[in-house]
């Protein structure tokens, strides 16, 4: 057996080394010519798996270790009676820890003051869900547009989930977007949030983009910073037309990142760890290795805060004590002054710098409230 797969994957030749010879390639430019005679493919969300990519090819399962499938022809698959898994929900821990280091970098280096604003959440699957019920651990005014899960909750007699329309959700103070990037059905999110959405958006808005690139207008969103005189909060972690980033979008956002809200450490072990677990199932192998043993430790284990009230100001220094999204966004604006092409965009991802998640770290202290703030972002507690 010989199995093909995405060099970023991490584990992934110590998860499948014992079942077939493990052969890793560069995701972004996979040919035909390199699956030919593969019997299983492993990717990750830059490669698009089509019938271009297997024609003719020996594969007969694909697995992809992300949480979204726009890359995946999934009918073309299906007729070819291609087994095909992927793994929704390993990264959104990572993506919600990515949200709220945002916020907390905004309350730092712009004094915005976010606990007590109002808060829409575009998207209520594994990773809006989670960031949306931190926001309502937290006490925030909260609300969600997801239409799917939405008409779902009308048969459940006592869902709490706040759902409200498109546009009052732009109407909101902070609005964290999560849909996934789709061109058909009866919703399609493809430039979803158009110029004539963005004009309910006022000055001193957030807007948080960690889903996928191409739901957001960007020409219309270059527009409104115009038409606000720069009065706007931006972050952007994927972009219309990635690898390629506009740089005239990226001169307007306050955090700009390539694609990595969820990448952190635990996250994509998870993801190869589910795709391994589905591989086995499929083949009918034994699996030799659990999600723990899978799945690392983080590298500060605990810390102890002082004070007992948490403000904006010590949660950012808390949650920014594991991950500070500033770094990822000062990496890529000092890679992209050097060569600003598709190339830099995929060297940041590959040449990642290893994040933990907030789950790692256990809050040694023992006032109530920090710890009721604390472990409503993610953290464990002693």
């Amino acid at each position: 057996m010989k199995i093909i797969a995405d060099e970023n994957m991490p584990n992934v030749a110590k998860l499948f080394s014992s079942f077939a010879g493990v052969e890793l390639v560069n995701g972004r430019t996979l040919t035909n010519a390199q699956v030919k005679d593969a019997d299983a493919l492993l990717v990750r969300s830059v490669t698009k798996v089509n019938q271009a990519l297997l024609e003719g090819s020996s594969v007969r399962f694909v697995g992809s270790a992300t949480i979204g499938v726009d890359h995946i022809d999934t009918d073309y698959l299906a007729r070819q009676n291609i087994a095909f898994t992927s793994a929704p929900g390993c990264n959104a821990e990572a993506v919600a820890d990515y949200v709220f280091s945002a916020l907390g970098y905004l309350s730092l280096s712009k004094e915005l003051t976010w606990l007590n604003k109002k808060i829409g959440v575009i998207g209520y699957g594994n990773v809006g869900k989670i960031v949306y019920d931190r926001f309502v651990a937290l006490g925030c005014n909260v609300c969600v547009y997801d239409p799917f899960k939405q008409a779902a909750a009308m048969d459940l007699e006592n869902s709490q989930t706040n759902f409200v329309s498109l546009e009052a959700v732009l109407s909101c103070e902070v609005v964290s977007l999560h849909a996934p990037l789709t061109k058909t059905g009866a919703h399609p999110t493809e430039g979803m949030i158009n110029a004539s959405l963005l004009a309910r958006v006022c000055a001193g808005t957030t807007i948080v983009s960690a889903g996928r690139g191409g739901v957001i207008d960007e020409q219309a969103l270059k527009d409104l910073h115009t038409r606000l005189n720069g009065n706007l909060n931006l972050v952007l972690d994927v972009w219309h037309g990635e690898p390629i980033i506009d740089l005239a979008t990226l001169a307007i956002v306050d955090i700009a990142t390539p694609h990595i809200a969820g990448y952190s450490k635990q996250g994509r072990e998870k993801g190869t760890w589910m795709v391994y677990k589905a591989f086995c199932e499929h083949f009918g192998f034994t699996e030799y290795l659990s999600l723990n043993d899978a799945v690392t430790d983080g590298r500060i284990r605990s810390i102890n805060i002082k004070e007992d009230l948490i403000t904006e100001e010590l949660l950012a220094r808390s949650m920014h004590a594991i991950y500070d999204v500033a770094r990822d966004d000062a990496r890529l604006r000092g890679k992209f002054r050097g060569n600003a092409d598709q190339s830099t965009f995929d060297w940041l991802r590959k040449h990642y710098v290893e994040r933990d998640e907030f789950n790692t770290c256990v809050i040694l202290n023992d006032g109530q409230a920090a710890i009721k703030t604390l472990q409503a972002i993610g953290f464990k507690v002693k």
